[in-house]
């Protein structure tokens, strides 16, 4: 069960839509680079990739992305 606000669960649910490119549920990690690649180092990204991504399986899961939205809170 997610601990997030109604308003939190929105803009979570927005900025995984905004990210999953082609719409199939599935944020892949070239659509996540894609996407914040121009907001952050190489190193940055390299960390962010490993916190969201945990599997390291190039696919970003809502379940992975919501894990680590909350952990942000």
């Amino acid at each position: 069960m997610s601990k997030l606000t109604d308003a939190q669960l929105e803009r979570v649910t927005a900025d995984f839509k905004k990210y999953d490119t082609d719409q199939d549920g599935i944020v892949t990690v070239k659509e996540f680079t894609q996407t914040v690649e121009k907001f952050l180092t190489p190193e940055d990204l390299e960390s962010l990739l490993k916190e969201v991504n945990p599997n390291d399986d190039n696919e970003i899961s809502w379940e992975e992305f919501l894990d680590d939205y909350e952990k942000d809170l």
